[in-house]
């Protein structure tokens, strides 16, 4: 009952409902808690309680701002003066970006403010962009040349405007054979460049000719004159400078490095920004001496230096001092909560960074009060937030990820059963491909990703991190109020929407997995069992003998493969596979063996034999084997079923025959007794001879009917003697000689003068003389003879009785020994059809045998016994086949049961 209600709709609905609760649940404290810790509020800080001060994320912004101020202050010499941003400050650019080695002097001095315009405007990007990648397609080699009358076709004409692809050896072709020696002797490593007229105008003012200088300075020139926005302070332009030095000065160098100096010196200028000269307006404290005893502070009154600051250390609740003045191997430092996370986070960087290492003394404090509204003020107001809410978020995750694991597993229970029955139910997309539904299942997924995706960066796209020296990251927004909250409740929601759309395709997998069908109702299994199938098909559709040259030719072909295409380990492997199939061979031999056994056991009579398969190879002997263990089976089924039968059959003759017996008992009496009445009546006493014949025939009829059915279900008892048959066949020939008379027939007995021994039941054995005499008494033509004879031929004893028969025999020998079958078809005489076949029963049940001849009107029948050579000990045999005996009885007969 309760399975059913598991597994019913209201079931699955509620398990459903519950599982978005605790999901949702677990993903929004998961998401939440996921952002807190990027302001140090992780379950650890929260667990032992720590203040802000005391977290990861405060050493990580310490980290940061610390070596943005060491920066700085290292920058400050090149771009500074007395400790400020000084624009007016003048570089050589070019000694600046090579330690001095290549100076321009004043050709090559900038202000600071120029070089900062320059970057912020993109002419310094622009020109390094010409310098050090356009240039590259312009020719280096072709200075000197004229380039006019080069590139012109014998009659003048110009082909400067000629395609790309015109190359020198085009060129060649088109011209005459007398300027073949200038493009023999010139070949350019690049293009020609065309000057603007301005650039060769200008050129020609400073005395220097276009055609002495590479189409590549010509290019950069031309592009100079456009891209430059400062001048020196020699009061040019640096392609100026470069023409006017052309042996000592590369324009394309000047460019290029003009480039990196900019970058450098407005990250300088950016820096600045970032960095608070007071502390008014920063909550991070600092003191730094350098290796020459410059200080440099944001506070008043640590501008004393080093000593001043650390005077102070106990009055901030975060502190770190760092004195390097006894050497790298004897580095003092002091800190204040000792072994926090924002200690050691400190405490490596300024001992493992080589910025740091330029400062001699360093201390480091926070404003107690954190003031000035900055990362550390921001960061401890979350913290001091969320704080409180922190055991609530754990909570939340630990009963939603639980409770979304429980519903998950009842919910993969649930799939594709119902409440009514336990049959797994397979709904539309179920019955897809494989293939066709793992595909979908993948844009499904690839969909609830996308969908993620997007409302995570709904949520946080503006959000802006900070990475610390060690890789981690930390939130760099205002983190923690309600917009934030809802941020992460969207994120949430999205990440919900995602894992439910992808229970879809995995609910799908769960049922196609409880039915059994990943792999049947895959396109790949389909095509293959087809194809297999057909293959099948056609190869059980040949012949025996077809189906084994086909596998003989497969066979050599492979083994032909193997020796020719792969040489001795191609032979190595043809010995390999001849011995695996003489192996196979040798165990299909064997089980064909173990098949013929069993069949000679079935034949043998045990029925409930059986092959074992297990051990049998091959599909064809395991097929013969189950059908001869189907055999066997059949056979016992089908003698049972004789049986049964038979013993149905007896026993209702036995019933009808009792019940005809009681009241033919009574007639019989009672004809008897009118007999001995003295009746004159000559009709009467008609009537009395008639009735006593009838009567009698039906006692007789009705006793045979009985034995018939006795020997037919093997309810007979035998009692096997040594017998002479002579002596019985002149016994018999005596009873019947009156009624033989009265037939007149002519009895000719040929006996032996010596003894025929037989074993048999004396009774039984008398009685199938007696129904064949009686037979011969019936059917035989009155005045013939009849021939009586018994012999002995090959150790076997003969007894044959013949006659000619009244009546035309219409009928095939075995037919006469049928029950209820006469060779009287006209039914003129009496007799109930069944003296034949009990006399042959009796004879067959004695270990006999029992032939009828027919030729023509010939009748003759001839018994068969063992002869017995010596005196054997009579045995007494039961016949125990009856219904009311067990069937173990059956199995095991005592003595010579038949």
């Amino acid at each position: 009952m309760k399975e059913r209600k598991l597994y019913s709709l209201t079931g699955k609905l509620i398990v459903f409902l519950l599982l978005i609760v605790f999901a949702a649940s677990a993903l929004f404290g998961g998401i939440q808690t996921l952002m807190l810790s990027s302001v140090g509020l992780t379950p650890n800080a929260a667990a032992k309680k720590y203040a802000f001060e005391e977290t990861t994320a405060c050493g990580t912004l310490v980290q940061r701002q610390l070596h943005n101020v060491m920066s700085y202050y290292n920058d400050m010499s090149k771009f500074g003066t007395n400790g400020r941003y000084d624009g007016t400050k003048e570089i050589d650019y070019r000694a600046f970006a090579t330690d001095g080695e290549g100076s321009g002097g004043i050709s090559t001095t900038y202000t600071i403010d120029q070089l900062v315009k320059m970057y912020d405007d993109g002419s310094s990007a622009d020109l390094n962009e010409v310098a050090a990648y356009t240039a590259d397609n312009y020719a280096t080699n072709d200075a000197g040349i004229d380039k006019e009358a080069y590139l012109a076709y014998e009659d003048g004409t110009d082909v400067s405007q000629e395609t790309e692809e015109t190359d020198v050896a085009a060129l060649t072709e088109e011209v005459s054979a007398a300027d073949a020696e200038t493009f023999d002797s010139f070949s350019p490593d690049g293009e020609v460049y065309f000057p603007s007229d301005n650039a060769v105008k200008s050129l020609k003012e400073k005395k220097i000719d276009p055609a002495d200088v590479s189409s590549q300075f010509l290019y950069l020139y031309d592009q100079g004159m456009n891209l430059e926005t400062q001048k020196t302070k020699a009061g040019t332009y640096l392609y100026e400078y470069a023409a006017a030095n052309l042996k000592k000065v590369s324009i394309r160098d000047l460019y290029m490095t003009l480039s990196g100096v900019t970058e450098e010196v407005a990250a300088f200028k950016n820096q600045e920004s970032g960095i608070s000269v007071d502390a008014d307006d920063a909550n991070l404290w600092y003191c730094l001496e350098d290796k020459e005893g410059n200080i440099y502070t944001n506070v008043d009154s640590w501008k004393n230096g080093y000593t001043t600051a650390i005077a102070q250390k106990s009055s901030y609740p975060f502190a770190f001092a760092v004195d390097r003045t006894g050497g790298a191997d004897k580095v003092r430092s002091y800190a204040t909560r000792k072994n926090s996370p924002a200690v050691e986070a400190a405490r490596s960087y300024l001992l493992n960074n080589q910025i740091a290492d330029n400062y001699q003394k360093i201390f480091v404090a926070l404003d107690p009060d954190l003031a000035a509204s900055d990362y550390f003020s921001q960061y401890s107001e979350i913290y001091s937030q969320w704080l409180p809410k922190m055991q609530l978020l754990l909570l939340m995750i630990a009963v939603g990820g639980i409770g979304t694991l429980v519903c998950l597993v009842l919910f993969t229970l649930q799939a594709g059963r119902n409440g009514k029955n336990k049959e797994i139910r397979l709904y539309f997309f179920d019955q897809w491909y494989t293939e066709i539904a793992a595909a979908a299942a993948i844009l499904i997924v690839m969909g609830a990703v996308g969908i993620v995706a997007v409302c995570i960066e709904l949520s946080y796209g503006g959000v802006h991190y900070i990475q610390n020296f060690d890789g981690n990251y930390i939130y760099s927004g205002s983190y923690g109020n309600e917009a934030d909250t809802w941020r992460s409740l969207v994120a949430a929601s999205g990440i919900l929407a995602g894992f439910l759309i992808t229970l879809i395709p995995y609910c799908s997998l769960v049922r196609r997995i409880k039915a059994r069908n990943v792999w049947k109702q895959s396109f790949l299994y389909c095509v293959g069992h087809r194809i297999v199938s057909a293959g099948r098909t056609f190869y059980e559709g040949r012949q025996e003998s077809e189906r084994t040259i086909l596998m003989f030719c497969v066979f050599c072909g492979v083994q032909i493969i193997l020796c020719c295409g792969f040489g001795m380990f191609g032979v190595f492997l043809t010995l390999v596979m001849d011995a695996a199939v003489l192996l196979l061979l040798l165990r299909e031999a064997s089980g064909r063996k173990q098949i013929e056994h069993g069949l000679k056991e079935i034949a043998a009579g045990d029925l409930d034999y059986k092959i074992d398969l297990t051990e049998l190879q091959g599909e064809d002997n395991l097929q013969l084997a189950g059908i001869v263990n189907s055999l066997g089976e059949g056979m016992k089924a089908a003698v049972q079923e004789q049986m049964k039968s038979e013993r149905l059959k007896a026993d209702l003759i036995t019933n009808v025959s009792h019940d005809i017996k009681t009241p033919l008992t009574s007639i019989i009496n009672y004809v008897d007794l009118l007999k001995r009445e003295n009746i004159e009546n000559e009709k009467a006493k008609d009537y009395i001879r008639v009735l006593d014949e009838k009567s009698q025939r039906l006692k007789q009829l009705t006793e045979d009917l009985v034995e018939a059915s006795k020997i037919s279900s093997g309810n007979i008892k035998l009692e096997f003697m040594n017998l002479n048959l002579n002596e019985l066949v002149q016994q018999v020939n005596g009873e019947f000689a009156e009624r033989f008379e009265s037939r007149n027939l002519d009895l000719i007995c040929i006996l032996q003068p010596e003894p025929l021994l037989i074993c048999a039941d004396s009774r039984r054995i008398w009685r199938v003389l007696e129904n064949l005499y009686v037979n011969v008494c019936k059917y035989a033509m009155p005045g013939t003879r009849v021939y009586v004879d018994a012999i002995r031929k090959d150790g076997k004893i003969q007894f044959s009785i013949k006659n000619i028969s009244e009546n035309a025999l219409n009928c095939e020998a075995d037919e006469l020994t049928e029950r209820f079958i006469r060779g009287d078809v006209s039914r003129s005489t009496e007799g109930s059809g069944l003296g034949l076949s009990i006399a042959k029963n009796l004879t067959v049940l004695q270990h006999g045998t029992f032939d009828i001849y027919l030729d023509g009107d010939l009748f003759k029948v001839t018994i068969t016994f063992d002869e017995v050579v010596k005196e054997k000990k009579p045995e007494t045999s039961g016949y125990t086949a009856k219904p009311e005996m067990p069937e173990e009885d059956l199995e095991k007969p005592s003595s010579d049961t038949i």
